[in-house]
């Protein structure tokens, strides 16, 4: 992730420009390269969709400044700002000071007796969680990202936005494909089927209505839903299902939630499950208040 000495001399919003499309000219031949070359189209195409776009190492998406940055620069755009880059810049010094304070109230907790994970910043325990991610390692990287220049941060924003376009771009290209399939086939048209996370809500619903301690249980929850869905695995808490159901709620956006939470609603509606069609009414009302 670097930027020429031209570059370097660009206002930010042209920056922006010029590395957006060279980051998505460059990722999306990666990606089109590794498909064409691979023996077994589906998986390839789940592998660098994951690699390229999704979970992308440049990504530092667990870090309290990166998450703090891009909700700065995406809430600017959103409120239909004319100048989202310079006033994500101008937040940098704000950024920074709470990063540093979760950087030493995470050494305080890391260096106590009784060190509990649930102390933590939730996306450091997230990482720990998913990635087995190292305290320390977490906070050499906050501190790398707090010394970028204005230039590294522009392109980091490019790049995220990048990958997010992709992952979007690449993953709808892949549903219209086996919809076409399936509609080639002269089959009955028929609903569709509940994705993986849709699948997780539901297994997170009927946990609250069995008043299971979701948060303690995330584990057996997660044991549970991958013998009943038949989906084997090797260490439970780096299984996709679990990594899901830490967090059942949380999506690309609030519309994204609502959307979900309306679809899951909508399964509970044809089982005539009013306790839980309540529950989730009562999700369904605190996204809609964020989308006002």
């Amino acid at each position: 992730m670097r930027y020429t000495f031209m570059e370097a001399n660009y206002p930010p919003e042209e920056l922006f420009s010029k590395a957006y499309s060279r980051f998505y000219d460059s990722l999306k031949k990666r990606y089109q390269i590794g498909i064409e070359k691979a023996t077994d189209k589906d998986y390839a195409q789940d592998y660098y969709c994951r690699n390229l776009f999704a979970e992308n190492t440049m990504i530092p998406k667990h870090s309290v400044f990166f998450h703090s940055l891009i909700s700065t620069f995406i809430h600017y755009q959103k409120i239909g700002e004319d100048n989202p880059f310079e006033l994500t810049l101008a937040s940098i010094s704000a950024i920074q000071e709470m990063t540093s304070s979760v950087i030493e109230q995470t050494l305080i907790i890391h260096t106590s007796l009784a060190e509990r994970l649930e102390q933590l910043h939730w996306l450091y325990t997230e990482a720990i969680e998913d990635h087995n991610a190292s305290i320390l390692d977490l906070i050499h990287t906050e501190q790398q990202l707090m010394k970028y220049s204005n230039q590294k941060i522009i392109l980091l924003l490019a790049l995220d936005q990048v990958t997010k376009r992709l992952n979007e771009e690449f993953s709808r290209k892949d549903q219209d494909s086996v919809a076409n399939h399936s509609g080639s086939q002269g089959e009955e048209p028929h609903e569709p089927k509940l994705t993986r996370s849709q699948q997780v809500l539901i297994a997170y619903y009927i946990s609250q209505l069995v008043s299971a301690k979701h948060k303690k249980n995330v584990s057996k929850c997660a044991d549970a839903l991958h013998l009943f869905l038949g989906i084997p695995y090797t260490q439970i808490t780096h299984s996709e299902l679990y990594k899901k159901l830490l967090h059942p709620l949380t999506f690309s956006s609030e519309k994204a939630t609502l959307q979900n939470l309306l679809v899951v609603r909508s399964f509970f509606e044809k089982i005539a499950s009013t306790s839980a069609i309540m529950l989730i009414d009562s999700d369904i009302e605190k996204v809609k208040k964020e989308l006002e």
